[in-house]
């Protein structure tokens, strides 16, 4: 009897210990058969499996907790929609679809109190009973069916006493937004469980919205967020973007109410929403109002304002682009290119999924550096940066053809242009429109405003910090020059001050003697100093004397040249001849045109004597020296002047001073940019190098050396007028 009574009841249990897959069949799994912490003698609640990284998909219940409180504070159990033991609807219609959903929702919808810790909230009141369902969900496209009966669709049986996907007037929420978003679609695409079915800029952007795609995709992969810039990174690739960083920038209250391509954006400062409309003009100032010197007053994702105001979770500072773009030449110009569009007039990546209005107005990401776009008027094209700079400075939108100096001559063994097209590249030699101009800085009166540096004593100068022109010129010709091509030397060092001799770049020269001072022409002075873009620069600038701001020919700067070495004008000074020895071509005015430009020729070279007007301190008495080797023994200046940046680092030449020897130019005295080509002068008997020395008491100078087959052992000359007061250096 016993017996059979236990049988008769463990049969009767089995109906209800059915478990459908793939849940678990022990019970204890959820249930405490002695009494649990939850209703239902649940022990543990779904999210002990349904959590992000575990066993089952992670899930959010829909609650005002996750969505908002326009309905009050309100929750669902996950056991208002699921029967987590059976597949009503695989056993109802007959289908493999699962997620337990029930068939009969008999659902309560629980005030909650919002205070309550949770994870399960128990109800203050029942605000709704939704119950007398016949719900028939067995694919994606049953959530809104879209045929008027809300007691079969899952969503509207509770979305029928809202404003949203009631089966009247708001029956088709989204109008315009793509199928997903239509009745027959899937509500899932924007509205995850995960989320609790709030839409999530995240989901929703992950893949194009709109009815013809027009509303691109944003997050995920080939998403805006993944690609080689963009708004809130960590500096490479990685997309870390998410809802609240969205919230940061679109205002949502508009959100599904504008037309392509109208988007509405918070004031980064707090002021009143501004729309964009298409053109980059209309967003000119959302961009400044965070890329200003105060950042976004309105945001700082680390509430913490005295470190500044960081608007994304990434906690960057948003660099400070306002301050001089007000003033700059772009931020200021009237061409229509630029005025009308503003930051969008270079930035903004393209996307072949775009059919709006135009295909590069993307500022969430670019497949290209620092956000610009990848295309010009509306063609893709290589070597971005320069094409989206002579997209203008072709001379025809902007007035000088930029374009044009990057064309001149061929680069090889002489340079005739900055390398800046892509193929004209190695590794580790690179240079770029930006390395030399700060769009957002740069005037007429100064190019490198704004750029980056490197001072006189190896120091980095950071981008927005005042710079001087040369310190621009160091971080490519200063300590990583290029060693490997013949006859270049480190110019931050040459133009060291505490030098014995340079061209006057970073301070006047140590050459101050009446004589030097009578050949300088263009208004220039022994206490004068010049510029490198007064040497290197466009050929048609040497129509006038002086410095290149003498001229108003342009367009000026070291862009390109039909001269060697990017020149004003011709310098050759090893021109060949006499039998092919270097050097020995013979002199001609016209292969100095550059020299000629700041020193009077015919007082250095080519008149003989002193008394006739011959002025230099290379001087026998009162006989020109200059003269004879150039005009008559058919030596040409680089024979002696082997870099007439500076002598400090030619290392072909020993210094004797008062009785001393060096091996390098003396700190102490001044050697007039001596060095002498070593494929030209040699060593003699005793000498180590050719020797150059100099007596500060009596003036003598002295060369000690072989050249042009003449032994100088030594050769030595005093000047009778116009030397410098002292040949020491204090």
């Amino acid at each position: 009897m016993t017996a059979a009574l236990l049988a008769l009841f463990a049969l009767s249990l089995r109906p209800a210990l059915a478990v459908d897959a793939p849940h678990p069949s022990d019970c204890s799994n959820c249930h405490s058969l002695h009494g649990g912490s939850y209703p239902k003698l649940l022990g543990n609640l779904c999210d002990a499996c349904h959590f992000d990284g575990g066993p089952a998909p992670a899930v959010e219940t829909h609650s005002s907790r996750t969505t908002d409180t326009s309905y009050g504070n309100w929750d669902l159990d996950c056991w208002a929609c699921h029967n987590p033991h059976t597949q009503e609807q695989d056993n109802t219609w007959g289908t493999t679809y699962g997620k337990f959903l029930k068939v009969d929702l008999n659902a309560e919808v629980k005030e909650i109190d919002p205070t309550d810790p949770g994870p399960y909230y128990e109800a203050v009141s029942t605000l709704r009973t939704v119950s007398g369902t016949s719900i028939k969900h067995v694919s994606t496209t049953d959530f809104v069916d879209g045929d008027g009966n809300s007691d079969d669709d899952i969503c509207q049986a509770c979305h029928e006493s809202t404003a949203y996907y009631n089966t009247g007037s708001e029956l088709n929420y989204h109008p315009d937004y793509g199928t997903d978003t239509q009745p027959g679609g899937d509500c899932t695409q924007c509205h995850t469980h995960e989320g609790g079915f709030y839409p999530s800029c995240v989901v929703c952007h992950a893949h194009a919205q709109g009815a013809s795609g027009e509303r691109r995709q944003v997050v995920d992969a080939g998403g805006d967020f993944e690609r080689a810039s963009h708004h809130v990174t960590d500096g490479t690739t990685t997309e870390i973007v998410d809802d609240a960083d969205c919230q940061v920038c679109h205002d949502q209250s508009w959100h599904q109410g504008n037309t392509d391509p109208e988007v509405y954006l918070y004031d980064p400062d707090g002021g009143a929403s501004i729309a964009y409309d298409g053109t980059g003009a209309s967003v000119e100032s959302f961009c400044l109002h965070c890329h200003d010197a105060t950042g976004p007053e309105a945001f700082d994702s680390d509430g913490d304002s005295s470190d500044g105001y960081q608007p994304f979770t990434d906690g960057r500072d948003a660099p400070d682009i306002d301050t001089t773009w007000t003033t700059s030449s772009h931020g200021t110009t009237t061409v229509a290119a630029v005025a009308d569009e503003a930051c969008l007039a270079c930035h903004g990546g393209t996307d072949s999924t775009r059919t709006g209005v135009t295909a590069d107005r993307d500022v969430h990401g670019s497949d290209e550096a620092t956000l610009l776009s990848s295309t010009v008027n509306g063609v893709a094209v290589a070597n971005v940066e320069e094409a989206l700079c002579f997209a203008c400075h072709d001379g025809a939108t902007a007035s000088t053809d930029i374009e044009g100096e990057f064309a001149k001559g061929t680069n090889g063994t002489d340079i005739y242009h900055h390398p800046v097209d892509d193929a004209e590249q190695s590794s580790g030699r690179t240079v770029e429109c930006t390395d030399c101009h700060n769009p957002h800085a740069a005037t007429g009166s100064d190019p490198v405003a704004g750029v980056a540096g490197i001072d006189l004593d190896g120091n980095a100068i950071p981008a927005g910090s005042p710079v001087e022109q040369y310190e621009v010129c160091f971080k490519c010709h200063g300590d990583d020059y290029n060693s490997s091509r013949s006859g270049t030397t480190n110019k931050r060092t040459d133009f060291d001050p505490t030098n014995s001799a340079y061209h006057p770049v970073t301070a006047a020269g140590r050459n101050e003697s009446s004589n030097i001072a009578a050949t300088l022409l263009g208004g220039l002075t022994t206490s004068s100093t010049i510029a490198c873009t007064d040497c290197h620069n466009n050929e048609a600038t040497a129509d006038a004397e002086g410095v290149a701001a003498n001229s108003a020919s342009g367009p000026q700067g070291p862009h390109g040249s039909t001269n060697a070495y990017i020149l004003r004008g011709a310098y050759e000074p090893s021109a060949s001849g006499m039998g092919g020895m270097g050097g020995m071509g013979g002199y001609s005015a016209s292969n100095f045109e550059l020299c000629g430009l700041c020193h009077d020729l015919t007082a250095i070279v080519e008149t003989r004597y002193y008394s006739s007007g011959a002025r230099t301190n290379f001087m026998d008495g009162t006989s020109n020296l200059h003269y004879r080797h150039l005009r008559m023994s058919q030596v040409t200046c680089g024979v002696c002047h082997n870099n007439m940046h500076s002598n400090e680092n030619v290392g072909s030449t020993n210094y004797e001073v008062d009785g001393t020897l060096y091996t390098s130019p003396p700190p102490t005295a001044k050697t007039r940019l001596i060095a002498f080509d070593p494929s030209v002068v040699s060593a003699i008997s005793g000498y180590s190098a050719p020797t150059w020395s100099v007596d500060t008491t009596t003036r003598e100078r002295g060369c000690y050396l072989t050249c042009h087959m003449r032994r100088h052992s030594p050769k030595t000359y005093t000047p009778t007028y116009g030397d410098d007061d002292s040949l020491t250096i204090p």
